[in-house]
């Protein structure tokens, strides 16, 4: 067994040389003889370890003994322990997550604790062949792709190790005798309440009677192999994404729809999951469903629609266009309509918007046309007041610069391609008969300036 473990550190690289290890102890079998393996090999590697012990307060009487039978067989080896206790049941009050759930969270953050506290490289878990057997099966039923269908990892994120990733559990037991290891026995493993417990100890059983009895040995091979190709389209995922110019690190995200309905629709799912988890607050809770809702809104015919998913996550298509963002910057994009009454000359400051708008009377310019089209000219004769400064308002039209007759604005916009949510924050100046600028877009026909016209208007926005 010793000489498995020492083959799973080099394939995996999973120690270097002076590695300051924190080793995860329960107390258990397999926690109880990775703390001696590890012990064995510290001489070849020049290990330097810390066994951590977390009491869940599950089990306050059996808990607190495994407290201390971790602590006195950690300190008959030399090695310090680091232990806390807390209470998982109240934690998970509340919370909406499964005991289990809090434990391994809790557990992760203890561990990185210990570790940043003594300066660790490493933090080696007892995990072993049956536990990969039984993760991929729970996977499974979930209804998991080639990420959840991996598995467990054998070195995760550069600090977690997993040395007895290969081992079955008949050998952890044989080594224990064979070095005669105390362990404790943790009686919540009998308990059917846990689907673990119940893949553990019903379906698996099960399977390896009436269809595969090298069942771990086939799934710990088929885990390897997702593993591979998770990790080939985690890294497609990646260039594609950098060629698109997106980056994970922004609040929003914008994709360009022919670019993503362009790919495999299996890299389409991938990206989509890839930038939903992005936007999780947990990083986890993104499912088939949620995937699909975005999809569906870059496949369908129309050029709007929106969907909130969790973590209030907020997509959205716009037109070209898949939005990604938080609800909160939906609400915040959805100003409320201001209207501000005008004259020239006059700056005024457009607070929903935090933009000037200035009007003066100029000479007539050498051009009729500005080559800014945050500036226009228009024949101040023509204009029919009251001058407001406003946002959209239902049945808008103007005479675009150049046409003959009227334009619904929303028909523009639609033409445009400008999204409902982006609309109200584009200013209009308006008379009294209807608008004559969409601010840096388009002016009015109707008062455009001619070789007769006297009294020039300038009107800018910055």
């Amino acid at each position: 067994m010793i000489e498995k473990v020492k083959r799973a550190i080099k394939k995996h690289g999973m120690l270097e040389r002076e590695d300051r290890v924190v080793v995860a102890v329960s107390g258990g079998a397999d926690s109880m003889a990775l703390l001696k393996i590890m012990e064995l090999l510290s001489g070849k590697y020049s290990l330097r370890l810390v066994s951590a012990h977390l009491n869940h307060g599950i089990r306050e009487e059996s808990g607190d003994r495994e407290e201390q039978f971790v602590r006195r067989f950690s300190q008959g080896m030399g090695i310090d322990l680091e232990s806390k206790k807390i209470n998982v049941p109240a934690l998970q009050k509340g919370s909406g997550k499964s005991i289990e759930e809090v434990g391994r969270e809790e557990r992760h953050r203890f561990l990185m604790g210990v570790a940043e506290k003594h300066g660790a490289q490493k933090i080696a878990l007892g995990h072993h062949l049956h536990d990969q057997t039984e993760t991929v099966i729970m996977n499974f039923l979930r209804g998991s792709g080639t990420e959840g269908l991996k598995g467990m990892l054998p070195v995760r994120d550069g600090i977690i190790i997993r040395p007895l990733f290969g081992i079955r559990k008949e050998e952890i037991l044989d080594f224990l005798e064979e070095h005669q290891v105390p362990y404790t026995m943790d009686p919540s493993n009998d308990s059917d309440v846990y689907l673990r417990n119940r893949i553990r100890h019903g379906l698996i059983p099960e399977l390896k009677k009436r269809f595969n009895p090298n069942l771990d040995e086939t799934l710990g091979n088929m885990s390897e192999i997702m593993r591979l190709e998770n990790d080939y389209m985690e890294a497609m995922v990646g260039k594609i994404l950098a060629d698109w110019g997106v980056t994970l690190l922004d609040e929003e995200i914008r994709i360009k729809r022919d670019d993503l309905i362009s790919l495999h629709p299996a890299m389409q799912n991938r990206i989509i999951k890839t930038v939903l988890k992005h936007f999780s607050l947990s990083g986890k809770g993104i499912g088939y469903v949620h995937i699909k809702a975005a999809i569906n809104l870059a496949g369908d015919c129309k050029p709007g629609g929106e969907a909130i998913l969790p973590s209030r996550i907020l997509v959205r298509r716009e037109y070209d266009d898949l939005f990604f963002g938080r609800q909160e910057m939906k609400n915040s994009e959805r100003r409320e309509g201001f209207c501000y009454a005008v004259s020239a000359p006059e700056k005024v400051h457009i607070r929903e918007l935090n933009r000037i708008m200035t009007l003066e009377m100029v000479q007539p310019p050498e051009s009729a046309l500005s080559d800014n089209p945050n500036r226009v000219y228009m024949d101040f004769e023509k204009i029919v007041p009251p001058l407001v400064v406003r946002t959209i308002k239902p049945g808008d039209n103007m005479q675009p610069l150049g046409m003959a007759g009227t334009k619904k604005l929303k028909s523009y916009f639609i033409d445009r391609k400008i999204p409902q949510t982006k609309r109200k924050q584009i200013p209009l100046l308006a008379d009294g008969e209807s608008v004559i600028w969409i601010a840096g877009m388009r002016m009015s026909e109707r008062v455009k300036i001619t070789n007769k016209s006297k009294e020039i208007l300038k009107v800018e926005i910055i």
